[in-house]
């Protein structure tokens, strides 16, 4: 007995020695797998959705990675795509299902501010104050909102000198809110996404779009448009959203969500803005320099302009009121914040 023991006892301290040398368990990891629909070089996927998946790794100590697939439907599907579990994390305009999300639509709003970067953080703290509890994403995470810089009327048409002279022009519109400013000014909607945008002013189903500068380098539209109208403010902003799969979402651990959260929410709203704010103005140098021709509409003008499409905050305020949401009083926070946010750069 005495003779196992010992045997027993020497193999312990020889487990114990070794101990040390072995090599430890990796730890798990999840891949998020993030179904992509924009060309793989367009600045929102290589400035904006790579950097943070690379944050998402560094946050989460290599725990949590996010991996880049090829678009599983097309960009209007990917909500349900990633609410059904068919992708992990997606990204979509909200205008693309607009009827689910009306009351994002204050941050798309005409005569704001022309900074993206401003109006996307103004953004998720007006929608966070305000409209979180209104659930309009309901069975997904919503990581992040931003939306565009100031958008801006292109026209295939080079003698442009009022906005009367848009008057029949067919425009590919993102959204109701920019079908109902297209109405008043006479221009006819064709509605369709970002990606078909080439094709359509290609073929001539289209004269132009309303857009931002950068975009005409993102989807190859540079060569086709002649001429840029812009107000003080934008003619709107596109609302854009970055969201996971809930499931996937509360199947990490409290600790990795935790950090995930921290490089998201207003973080999101403050780099993605601010990050496609920069590469717009340099996109307007750019192209005035090459001859783009912009109409700037202010002053009088730009005082009538505003007259004629006060109904589209008008019409909001009664659709935030509707779902229970005080519109006015949204509005008003909006605002400050964009004074404030404008006043501190």
């Amino acid at each position: 007995m005495r003779v196992f023991k010992k045997l027993a006892l020497s193999l312990g301290l020889a487990t114990a020695a070794l101990a040390p040398t072995l090599p430890s368990v990796a730890a798990e990891v999840t891949t998020l797998r993030f179904s992509q629909w924009m060309p793989p070089g367009h600045f929102i996927v290589t400035n904006m959705f790579e950097p943070w998946a690379q944050e998402v790794e560094k946050v989460t100590e290599g725990r949590v990675k996010v991996e880049f697939i090829n678009a599983l439907g097309k960009p209007q599907a990917h909500l349900d795509l990633v609410r059904n579990g068919i992708a992990d994390l997606g990204m979509s305009v909200h205008s693309y299902t607009a009827n689910r999300f009306p009351l994002i639509e204050f941050a798309e709003l005409p005569f704001t501010t022309d900074d993206g970067g401003v109006n996307s953080v103004a953004y998720w703290r007006t929608y966070e104050k305000f409209m979180m509890d209104a659930n309009e994403h309901k069975g997904v995470k919503l990581l992040g909102m931003w939306t565009s810089p100031a958008t801006v009327i292109f026209t295939r048409k080079e003698d442009v000198q009022s906005v009367e002279d848009l008057d029949g022009q067919k425009l590919r519109s993102p959204s109701p809110l920019f079908d109902a400013i297209g109405k008043a000014l006479g221009i006819v909607t064709v509605n369709a996404p970002a990606s078909d945008s080439y094709e359509m002013l290609s073929r001539g189903v289209i004269d132009g779009m309303y857009f931002q500068y950068d975009q005409l380098d993102n989807w190859k539209l540079d060569k086709l448009i002649k001429t840029a109208v812009s107000v003080p403010g934008g003619f709107g902003k596109s609302s854009q959203y970055l969201f996971m799969n809930e499931r996937k979402w509360k199947s990490l651990s409290e600790a990795d969500r935790a950090a995930i959260e921290k490089i998201s929410g207003e973080w999101i709203a403050n780099d993605f803005g601010s990050k496609w704010q920069a590469a717009e103005q340099q996109a307007i140098e750019k192209h005035t320099a090459a001859g783009l021709k912009t109409l700037r509409i202010e002053g009088e003008a730009g005082d009538k302009l505003k007259e004629r499409l006060a109904f589209v905050e008008e019409d909001w305020i009664k659709a935030a009121d509707k779902k229970g949401i005080d519109g006015k009083a949204a509005l008003a926070y909006f605002r400050e914040q964009i004074k404030e946010l404008s006043a501190a750069k």
